[in-house]
């Protein structure tokens, strides 16, 4: 356990110290938060219904799938995973150290954005704050489970970069996070449905307002829940100390099972 401590304080003051990590956890969302949150309401005035939800989860978006992947892939290739190895660390705490510090990150620029927006942009908590809550923890399950997932099967940085845009730029454009889903065309909303966002937008609004949403809201968290565990048992099977685990490699098609929930929200929902 004092081990585990260690390492774990090591790696979240990591986060702070590294350039490009500071510029995921904080930097990005926080900067595209106050620019957001300044024009958006302007150019749409229900926009500050959602500013901070979609700010949330942007957030975690951000710090997850566009910060964790690269770190792992840079540590497997030099030699850092397996320096832990040698000296006693565990797989687990290989895995768990960089998703508990990078979540420890996203809870302190989500209460930043719930303490900012209402003063800078005047929007109002979340009347259930408890829905808000739900919504935050499913999301960190989801989307570090899936960037531990790509970590795992991406050989190099430039590979985790297109793996990890593959999934950010569509959540970013229709998966909620800047309008509504229901603004969609209808082919654009079914494929949509493939984007652990708009699952996670849609059970927000559930929870908080008393307007009829697209999806059941249990079913929205148990399909996030669903690909989340997964992930995190895809990442635990895929895990390599080095590129050199051939079997391992040969495997990684057993990585898009991680989107079989999302694929049965597609076509049944």
């Amino acid at each position: 356990m004092k081990a585990f401590s260690i390492h774990f304080l090591f790696d979240l003051k990591s986060g702070l110290r590294d350039k490009e990590l500071l510029l995921m956890n904080y930097l990005f969302p926080l900067g595209f938060y106050f620019v957001i949150g300044a024009i958006m309401p302007k150019l749409n005035p229900g926009y500050g219904n959602i500013l901070i939800p979609s700010m949330m989860i942007f957030s975690i978006l951000v710090s997850t799938i566009l910060g964790m992947p690269n770190r792992l892939v840079t540590s497997r290739n030099s030699g850092i995973l397996r320096s832990y190895k040698i000296n006693g660390v565990s797989k687990l705490s290989m895995l768990a150290i960089p998703t508990v510090s990078t979540i420890l990150h996203t809870i302190i620029v989500t209460t930043i954005i719930l303490i900012s927006a209402p003063i800078l942009y005047k929007t109002s908590l979340p009347e259930n704050i408890l829905g808000l809550i739900l919504v935050f923890i499913v999301s960190t399950i989801i989307f570090a489970g899936l960037a531990l997932l790509i970590g795992m099967i991406a050989d190099n940085t430039s590979v985790t970069v297109l793996l990890a845009q593959a999934l950010f730029l569509p959540s970013m454009l229709i998966g909620g996070l800047m309008f509504p889903s229901s603004f969609l065309p209808e082919s654009v909303a079914r494929f949509s449905k493939l984007l652990p966002t708009t699952y996670a937008m849609d059970a927000y609004q559930a929870f908080t307002t008393n307007e009829i949403t697209a999806f059941n809201p249990i079913i929205s968290l148990g399909l996030l829940v669903s690909s989340g565990i997964i992930s995190f048992f895809l990442s635990w099977y895929l895990f390599r100390l080095d590129n050199n685990k051939t079997s391992k490699s040969k495997g990684k098609i057993w990585s898009l099972a991680a989107l079989i929930p999302f694929i049965l929200g597609a076509i049944f929902l």
